[in-house]
């Protein structure tokens, strides 16, 4: 699946965590995925091949892949980009690798998300504008429309979650079927019964929802320091 991705210039294949540490150290990738689950006898697990190599290679961001949530908080200490509990979820792992690419590029300078994205919406005019993804809470989808909440209004679209996805950054984070929200502009999150979960925004009245499953896959992106 990664070697498909047509941002993806190199996968180097490990078959022990010993052997990934070593591809590690001369290669620097810009991305290690690593299961956590390891040969026993190697007496190595995958949170431990990365605290190896993020010794030596701090700029590389870390995707675990695993059967067992249990090891979420552990795998903390290298700071990893995701955490995706098997079995693996095709779209999920190729997005997470388009804006791990955004996200490397904007570091080094090259490219990287948009400030502002340009949005054709429907209104009496049915203008395009262009709205500034710090001023974009979250966006929700409404029958065949897609409603932009910002700090400027709300916006009103026939593009798709997933199209308007594609045009965010890496702020950005599918929380539910209907929402996306702005990971900076969250001031709360709350247990409303039900296995749902409401999102607060930071000065602003509106709340977003976060479905049971999505908060379980992304728990760890929300823990208390």
């Amino acid at each position: 699946m990664v070697s498909k991705n047509p941002l993806v210039d190199r996968v180097l294949d490990a078959s022990s965590g010993k052997e990934a540490i070593s591809l590690a150290r001369k290669y620097k990738p810009n991305i290690a995925i690593l299961d956590i689950e390891l040969a026993p006898k190697e007496k190595l697990n995958g949170i431990e091949v990365a605290k190896t190599i993020y010794d030596f290679s701090s700029e590389t961001y870390f995707i675990f892949i695993t059967a067992y949530f249990e090891y979420v908080l552990e795998s903390f200490v290298v700071h990893p980009y995701d955490y995706i509990v098997k079995p693996v979820d095709k779209d999920k792992l190729i997005e997470n690798i388009n804006k791990l690419v955004s996200l490397i590029k904007k570091n080094n300078g090259v490219g990287g998300a948009p400030e502002r994205v340009m949005l054709k919406v429907k209104n009496e005019f049915n203008e395009t504008v262009m709205l500034s993804l710090d001023n974009i809470l979250f966006i929700e989808k409404q029958n065949k429309l897609s409603l932009v909440y910002s700090t400027r209004g709300i916006n009103k679209t026939y593009k798709t979650l997933r199209e308007l996805e594609d045009k965010l950054g890496e702020n950005f984070l599918r929380v539910h079927n209907s929402f996306i929200v702005n990971l900076d502009k969250i001031s709360r999150i709350r247990d409303v019964g039900n296995r749902s979960y409401e999102i607060d925004f930071n000065g602003y009245d509106q709340v977003a929802l976060m479905s049971r499953y999505k908060f379980k896959e992304h728990k760890h992106k929300f823990a208390p320091l």
